[in-house]
């Protein structure tokens, strides 16, 4: 009590009993218990302790078990209660929804689940987003948020309403200080570092491929680990040299000197630069930790290879025992994944079959693309996946279950465990206002299916997806269920149903896939194989990353869009690029200034920017000078000025 608060305090007081119907007090009761279970519960939900030694959760406790005393069926009190006590006692019923006559249940649960990925998006975007572009959790926690946005827009759903909240978001970031210096201005952890703000950059990337406000903060990044963090040890290896840092202080001491799993998050930029211009720097950073940590393999007491769980920088010690055993160890597979991807060399694939061998085909389930396939593992890791789907398991099991054998009986079971999921978590996500990075609505399985891999989720940095979709008819991604089969850069499948009663058009953008001229050969499929019966349609098209081609996707049908490279082309991120975005176009009063910026892995050539009048005429024309590649990280750029003619009207 307060001081001074004692018996005296209380002379004079009055106490009231108000006595009410059962029913009614019954009502205020169940308000007021469960309204102190979900603000309670709000608190701890980082931590998920499930110990009375915390007194908070044993409040919670007890007020969870006078609800259940009192209405043993309240649904959401039960749905709490599962989620806390780790499912010791089941979740309360759940009706599945019903498809309408003749539409095939794979389709139809794969659009419900998208859904309701939707909803819970737009519930954040509606009731927490504000005008200063955050969401109330800490604009940390809702960078953390927000990775689960581009996969949604990228899938086709309200992609330009999903880029203004994720653009909002990023300029909050800078208008908060939370950049020095190309890294994150507080001074963190290794993980905490990177989700200060380097992971909104890099997802603004997926959705403003090509702009230069986007391109050149993610090279500032790079750059600053290269020259302050990812360093060189005296014994000549490449790694992490710090795991407390910011842009304006790198802790040395030897404590802060150990390379951690969760260091690895941070490469996501460099991952994003390899893919988007072959930038060298990232692919240094990239294989050389990759060479460094497979230098620190060792054999364990079983006679197993192992790889450490941390290093030391200054020393190459190593402790915590095996990289499979510490948090964060399957992110440390994506830089093995991109320094395979980028050089071709098999030897970084020897980290990917460790994790196998220690957790089976499903550790390496964060790795976007489709790696069973890719690497040939049909008949070891894909066997022993379809085994899994066929006792049960969901998820990534039942996609490579799908693959392998075309049944999509194993999809039906996937969407509608993410259906129950999501609908009896939606409360918990929403309402429940929990911390901006404690909620979620899973997509990545809805990705892989869709996108042909998964292009992001949180921790999941290198991008996976072969392809993209955006669709005409407003809201029409949620009418369309899509499947890519077989993806590879070479050739693939898409497989769709059009659930409405009118086509629908999307313009499909391929992603990880060869530059060059491919055949789409397109049909109907009418007995559900997934094969074109009757005559088949053919075209040649030029596809390659960030480059579309129009779908049209007939109503009440399934339908069927093989694809095909004939000739490769030069790749994309070793050309030229000459680039304008955000803040790059001014108005002044003779005309216009423009600047452009390079952003390829080559020189551009000189070239030309005009200005047209609202019927297409040039009025206005001006030379724009070559430029060197950014090859060491520092923008490239031109500014040039346009006069307008006398008399212009400006809209």
């Amino acid at each position: 009590a307060a001081p001074g608060f004692n018996a005296a305090a209380l002379d004079g007081a009055e106490l009231r009993l108000v006595f009410k119907d059962r029913r009614q007090a019954l009502a205020e009761h169940l308000a007021d218990r469960f309204n102190q279970v979900r603000d309670n519960w709000g608190f701890l939900v980082e931590e998920h302790t499930t110990s009375k030694r915390q007194r908070l959760y044993a409040r919670v406790y007890a007020d969870l078990s006078d609800l259940l005393r009192v209405d043993p069926e309240h649904e959401l009190g039960r749905l709490y209660w599962n989620y806390i006590s780790y499912n010791s006692q089941g979740k309360p019923p759940f009706q599945q929804p019903q498809p309408p006559k003749g539409v095939p249940l794979w389709a139809f649960r794969q659009v419900e689940d998208l859904k309701r990925v939707r909803r819970f998006v737009d519930w954040w975007i509606d009731n927490r987003q504000v005008e200063y572009g955050d969401f109330g959790g800490g604009i940390s926690d809702d960078t953390d948020l927000t990775q689960q946005w581009p996969g949604l827009a990228l899938m086709g759903v309200e992609p330009e309403r999903i880029n203004a909240s994720l653009t909002a978001l990023s300029d909050a970031v800078y208008r908060n200080g939370m950049f020095a210096n190309g890294l994150s201005t507080i001074e963190t952890d290794e993980l905490h570092s990177y989700e200060d703000g380097i992971n909104a950059n890099s997802a603004m990337l997926y959705l403003n491929w090509g702009d230069p406000l986007t391109v050149e903060r993610l090279m500032e990044t790079v750059k600053a680990f290269d020259e302050r963090i990812i360093l060189r040890n005296p014994q000549g290896q490449l790694l992490f040299s710090s795991n407390w840092f910011g842009g304006n202080k790198v802790y040395r001491e030897p404590n802060w000197q150990w390379q951690k799993p969760y260091s690895f998050p941070v490469l996501h930029p460099a991952f994003l630069m390899g893919e988007y211009n072959a930038d060298p720097t990232g692919s240094k950073l990239v294989t050389g930790l990759a060479d460094s940590y497979l230098a620190h393999a060792y054999t364990d007491d079983k006679g197993r290879w192992a790889l450490p769980n941390e290093i030391n920088w200054a020393t190459g010690k190593t402790r915590g025992g095996e990289l499979n055993q510490g948090s964060g160890g399957g992110d440390v597979m994506h830089t093995f994944w991109a320094a395979w991807r980028w050089s071709g060399d098999d030897r970084y694939l020897k980290a990917l079959d460790y994790r196998v061998v220690r957790g089976g085909p499903n550790a390496l389930s964060n790795l976007g693309e489709n790696f069973i396939d890719l690497l040939g593992r049909q008949q070891d890791w894909g066997r022993q996946l379809v085994a899994d789907a066929d006792k049960g398991d969901t998820g990534f099991a039942a996609i490579t279950a799908w693959q392998l054998s075309g049944d999509k009986k194993y999809l039906e079971a996937l969407h509608a465990e993410g259906i129950q999921a999501k609908a009896q978590r939606e409360y918990m996500n929403t309402e429940g206002h929990w911390w901006s990075d404690r909620v979620e609505a899973p997509s990545e399985f809805l990705q892989r299916l869709r996108l042909g891999g998964i292009a992001l989720k949180r921790n999941q940095s290198f991008p996976g997806h072969t392809l993209s979709w955006r669709f005409i008819q407003p809201d029409a991604a949620e009418q369309v269920a899509l499947l890519v089969h077989a993806p590879s850069r070479e050739r693939f499948k898409v497989i769709a149903y059009n659930l409405g009663d009118r086509p629908v058009d999307a313009a499909m953008t391929g992603w990880n896939i060869a530059a060059g001229t491919w055949r789409i050969t397109s049909g109907i499929d009418r007995d559900g194989d997934d094969r074109i019966d009757g005559k088949a349609q053919v075209r040649e098209v030029a596809l390659q990353r960030s480059a579309s081609t129009m779908l049209r996707f007939a109503p009440k049908q399934a339908q069927v869009f093989e694809f095909e490279l004939l000739e490769a082309g030069t790749p994309v991120e070793t050309r030229a690029d000459l680039g304008i975005g955000r803040g790059d176009l001014q108005i002044t009063e003779a005309g216009v200034r423009l600047t452009v910026h390079s952003l390829g892995h080559v020189a551009t050539r000189p070239g030309v920017a005009w200005v047209e009048d609202a019927r297409g005429r040039e009025v206005a024309r001006v030379a724009i000078p070559a430029l060197e590649a950014p090859s060491d990280l520092q923008p490239r750029t031109a500014t040039v000025e346009l006069a307008l003619p006398p008399g212009f009207q400006r809209s």
